[in-house]
């Protein structure tokens, strides 16, 4: 039998011949061999078997931790899109291990609710302080990235860029029509942009719900009040869908609404059509800032009622010094207006960098009374320095910005200053225009965090966000790298370098 099994080898499956060779070479015991044949692929059938299979999960277990991967780091980088599904047709929900705020979540709808009510009925102005603390506790954006798929992340993102635009427009407007006895004007367009934002966070918190799948009373009885809201929207119509048809309308209804140029209300009407512009590239950490700052000043501006009191006042309070410099800006008709241009020595510098002093470079503490540094601001000085003239562009008074200067000890690094008499004032706000300067704008660069500010030359902005206090911040550091990979490219219109460096975060927002 042992010499037999060399043979076996030979063959690795069964024929006419092979019978016949063992039939003739060995007679009787060919039985024997064939069984000898059959007990081996049933021993090695199996283990063909198992080993296919192991490879198999071994293959799906890879697949699967690259995917994870991918997931936890899109999780993790909430300004960055880098998880993609080709070919998926349907939004999945990624559960998330943070808790689903419901009663923030109730308080937002039926404060949305309230200012869509006030408007139908003729009501006085609903409280829109409760209105913008509730968008501050639900914080709906950071449930963005509980969506896989990136174009339901930026329709929803979307969103909540359009419901903070409306809403200022129509608490500025509220108040305006209050003021001037005039309860009429765009009340319908009103009426409508509130039933449009409510129906977009109607559909976004029944896909919560849906997906979370949390039961209880309070969740039945929003899910009721939800059902009442979108009981006439057409079933087979998906919620992203949905989402994207009502946001092309109120980008339609809002547009129409901005283009008139009331005065009184100017700042947060220049500060929506920008967020419009640039809806692609806003960040929720500077855009609702901005409109915070732009609702404060339409709403503090001539007041013609002592009643009216704007909410932001008690909502964001304003520290004493920026009420100071506030104030002050009712004398800038006093000022003596400044020589063109500003800087008439030649300029020999690769760039010119002009940087805004409050709220980009450092803050004024109030508790404190000092002016305290924003992270990297002697890195960023520093780093620049050698390709850069820079100069310091402030709305303050000179007394004010020196002072500030001075604390925070970067002097040695900034070639010039600029002040209050070197901007111009549109009634509203104190516009930089850097044209006036006296250099050339295909090499100028303006940092700011308020686009405003720089609202005649925005291809030559840089746009941050506004610095309080917030320890862990980088972006001056992520600037310098920036302001020195544009000096070291020696691009001849740095207008152009800008562009693409937008254009960039923009599709990777």
């Amino acid at each position: 039998m042992k010499q037999t099994l060399p043979v076996l080898a030979h063959f690795e499956k069964s024929s006419d011949e092979i019978a016949k060779y063992f039939a003739l070479k060995y007679g009787n015991n060919y039985h024997i061999i064939k069984q000898l044949q059959n007990q081996r692929k049933q021993i090695e059938t199996p283990m063909l078997e198992a080993k296919r299979t192991l490879r198999t999960i071994e293959q799906e277990c890879d697949g699967l931790k690259r995917s994870n991967s991918k997931q936890s780091e899109r999780m993790k980088a909430t300004s960055t899109f880098n998880f993609s599904r080709p070919g998926s047709q349907f939004d999945t929900f990624i559960q998330s291990t943070q808790h689903f705020d419901l009663n923030s979540g109730q308080l937002l709808f039926q404060n949305i609710k309230q200012i869509m009510e006030s408007l139908q009925n003729k009501e006085d102005p609903p409280n829109f302080q409760l209105y913008w603390e509730s968008v501050y506790m639900f914080k709906w954006e950071q449930y963005i990235y509980c969506f896989v798929r990136p174009l339901t992340q930026k329709i929803i993102q979307e969103s909540i860029f359009l419901s903070d635009i409306v809403i200022s427009f129509i608490q500025c407007q509220m108040k305006e029509n209050l003021l001037n006895n005039n309860s009429q004007e765009h009340q319908q367009e009103m009426i409508v942009l509130t039933k449009l934002l409510l129906e977009n966070f109607c559909n976004f918190l029944k896909k919560i719900l849906t997906q979370t799948k949390q039961q209880n009373g309070l969740v039945i009885q929003l899910q009721t009040k939800i059902d009442l809201i979108l009981c006439k929207n057409n079933p087979c119509i998906s919620f992203i869908q949905e989402l994207k048809k009502n946001n092309s309308f109120i980008k339609n209804i809002i547009e129409k609404l901005l283009q008139n140029d009331n005065p009184n209300i100017q700042p947060v009407i220049t500060t929506c059509r920008y967020q419009l512009s640039q809806l692609k590239s806003l960040d929720i950490q500077s855009s609702r800032p901005q409109l915070v700052n732009a609702i404060y000043l339409s709403t503090s501006v001539n007041q013609q009622k002592e009643q009216y009191q704007s909410p932001l006042k008690t909502l964001f309070k304003i520290p004493h010094q920026q009420q100071y410099v506030m104030h002050l800006r009712e004398s800038y008709s006093n000022l003596e207006p400044v020589e063109v241009p500003f800087i008439k020595t030649p300029f020999h510098h690769s760039l010119c960098v002009i940087l805004d002093l409050d709220e980009t470079l450092g803050h004024y503490n109030d508790k404190i009374g000092k002016f305290i540094p924003r992270p990297g601001l002697i890195e960023l000085l520093q780093g620049i320095k050698e390709y850069c003239e820079i100069i310091i562009f402030t709305a303050g008074l000179q007394s004010y910005a020196d002072h500030a200067i001075a604390e925070l000890q970067c002097d040695e690094y900034i070639d010039y200053r600029l002040y209050r008499p070197h901007t111009t004032f549109n009634g509203n706000n104190f516009v930089k225009d850097i044209s006036k300067v006296g250099r050339p704008l295909e090499r100028t660069i303006i940092v700011d965090n308020t686009p405003t500010n720089y609202e005649q030359q925005q291809d030559n902005g840089l746009l941050v966000s506004t610095w309080i206090d917030q320890e862990q911040d980088r972006e001056l550091f992520e600037l310098k790298d920036l302001i020195i990979r544009i000096a070291q490219a020696k691009t001849k219109d740095v207008r152009k370098a800008l562009k693409k460096y937008r254009d960039y975060i923009s599709r990777h927002k």
